[in-house]
C-alpha cells in the first residue's frame, strides 16, 4: 500500500481490491495500469469529504505534492498515467483518478494559473498559499524542514475515472 500520512483510517486491502476490480470492469480497463496507488487528500473528515465532492463535481482537477516529503517517506514518484484510489477519512475507497500532467514549480512561483486546478474554496492565492504553508510545515516538521520559496512543488493534474461524475 502507498504511504499515507497520519490522520485517516487505514483502508482494508480486500475493500481496496474490490473497488479496483469494480472500476476496471466498468471502465473495461481503459488503459489502466496493472496496479494503483492509494491517497488520502484532506486534513480531517470534513475537509476530506468536501475535497472528494469537489473532485466528483469536476471543480477540483488537480492536487499538489511536495517532492521533499515523497523522498523522505518512500512514496512512489508521481507518474503521468498512474491510477490513484482516493480514500475517505474512514479509509473507504471513494474515487479513482488518473494523473494526466505533472509540472514542477518552486513554491514562491506558484500563480493563480497553477492553483486553478484546486477546488473553488481554496483556489485564490490569498487562501491557497497560507493554507498550504501551514499544512506543509506540519508535514515537514518531522524532517526539521519548513516551507520556503525555493521548495519544489509538483502540480498534478488528474481526471476522474470512477465512479463517473453525475
Amino acid at each position: 500500500m502507498s504511504y499515507l500520512p497520519e490522520g485517516c483510517a487505514r483502508p482494508d486491502a480486500a475493500t481496496l481490491e474490490a473497488f479496483w476490480q469494480a472500476a476496471r470492469q466498468q471502465l473495461s480497463n481503459a488503459g489502466l495500469p496493472n496496479d494503483y496507488e492509494v491517497r488520502w487528500i484532506g486534513l480531517d473528515a470534513e475537509s476530506t469529504t468536501e475535497i472528494l465532492e469537489l473532485i466528483r463535481a469536476g471543480d477540483k482537477t488537480g492536487t499538489f505534492t511536495l517532492p521533499w516529503i515523497v523522498a523522505r517517506t518512500d512514496q512512489p514518484t508521481p507518474q503521468v498515467g498512474a491510477a490513484i484510489i482516493l480514500i475517505d477519512f474512514d479509509g473507504q475507497p471513494t474515487l479513482l483518478i488518473r494523473l494526466t500532467e505533472i509540472v514542477e514549480v518552486p513554491f514562491g512561483e506558484i500563480t493563480a494559473e497553477h492553483t486553478a486546478v484546486d477546488g473553488t474554496p481554496v483556489r485564490s492565492l490569498s487562501v491557497w498559499k497560507p493554507m498550504h504553508t501551514q499544512y506543509w510545515n506540519a508535514m515537514l516538521s518531522p524532517f526539521a524542514m519548513t516551507v520556503d520559496d525555493d521548495m519544489p512543488v509538483w502540480i498534478e493534474k488528474f481526471e476522474l475515472l470512477y465512479p463517473e461524475s453525475t
